[in-house]
């Protein structure tokens, strides 16, 4: 009976995630253009514009699959910080995607502001368990570890939003390591969150895969990879989700080191890529970012939707190594 009654609510709030999604995202594509709230699609030869409104549809559909959870058993402190520190970063995102860009040496302190329900409300352990090691003992460091996380882990996901699709499946990537694990150690926290952002992903990749109807903006990518970082932190999952997230991070350090610090795009003339015929190659100019992206269309051209799905390959092949070394190297 009562294996019953948990499989009615795992499927209820899947259900609810992925229908609220389907069913409102036309309305929020129609709104965008409305209040131009939109981008250019830069990798297409027409530069269509798009409506960058992804971000409200997400945090519908989280929240209300979240709201459903929270009447049917209870608001824990851990989905009340999740929660809080997710909205944090969606906000500091909406801004950024309304008012312009923020200042890339300032966007990371401000995405610091994430971590603190977290660490208010007392949502983590100072014990990872590490491979081979176990649970540890970092009781001083952790918490910096902890407000570390949410600059790190959020900018990567927003850098690796730069196709078609590409935040929408590198994300199911994540987010399916994370649900084969808590069913491996039956842990019901991160077993919710990541059927329902696997439900919110899945009906949302529908409108912003190839070729996209809907951005996530950096509201979406800014929720996403808040709500990565506190399903990491809350579950203690912290080496389940920095194996599976390895596409992103190197990524994001490629970004850094290349372009020397901490610096924004539109500061350079040069980009990663070239667009021909709509197809996309790697650019020759030794000064251009080194990004993921590049390196996959190194030497080749290649169309937008072949390249996510290279991108979704390796995050699902780092996925299936965070399964694997959680089996294989945990306690």
């Amino acid at each position: 009976m009562v294996f019953r009654l948990e499989m009615f609510i795992y499927i209820l709030v899947f259900v609810i995630a992925f229908l609220s999604v389907m069913i409102l995202t036309p309305f929020f594509i129609k709104l965008g253009r409305k209040i131009n709230l939109v981008g250019v699609d830069i990798h297409k030869i027409d530069k269509p514009i798009i409506p960058k409104t992804g971000g409200l549809i997400l945090i519908i559909g989280v929240f209300s699959s979240l709201g459903a959870y929270i009447l049917l058993e209870e608001l824990s402190l851990n989905i009340l910080a999740l929660i809080s520190a997710s909205f944090i970063a969606w906000t500091i995102g909406l801004i950024e995607d309304i008012r312009g860009e923020i200042d890339p040496r300032v966007k990371p302190i401000l995405l610091l502001s994430s971590a603190i329900p977290i660490l208010l409300l007392s949502s983590y352990s100072p014990r990872p368990e590490l491979p081979f090691i176990g649970a540890t003992r970092l009781t001083k460091i952790y918490p910096v570890l902890v407000l570390a996380s949410f600059p790190i882990v959020c900018n990567a996901v927003n850098s690796i939003d730069v196709l078609n699709g590409s935040i929408s499946f590198t994300s199911i990537a994540f987010f399916t390591a994370i649900l084969i694990v808590s069913i491996i150690h039956q842990s019901e926290y991160p077993l919710i969150i990541s059927t329902i952002m696997l439900a919110t992903l899945t009906a949302f990749a529908i409108y912003n895969k190839y070729p996209s109807r809907i951005f996530a903006g950096n509201s979406g990518s800014l929720f996403i990879g808040a709500v990565m970082a506190s399903t990491a932190i809350i579950g203690r999952m912290e080496v389940v989700a920095v194996i599976a997230l390895l596409p992103h991070i190197m990524n994001e350090m490629y970004i850094i080191f290349s372009m020397r610090g901490l610096r924004s795009a539109k500061q350079y003339n040069s980009r990663p890529i070239t667009i021909q015929d709509n197809l996309i190659t790697a650019s020759l100019d030794r000064e251009a970012p080194i990004t993921l992206v590049r390196m996959l269309s190194s030497k080749i051209k290649v169309r937008e939707d072949n390249l996510v799905r290279s991108m979704s390959i390796l995050s699902f092949y780092s996925a299936f190594l965070a399964v694997l070394t959680n089996i294989l190297f945990m306690r």
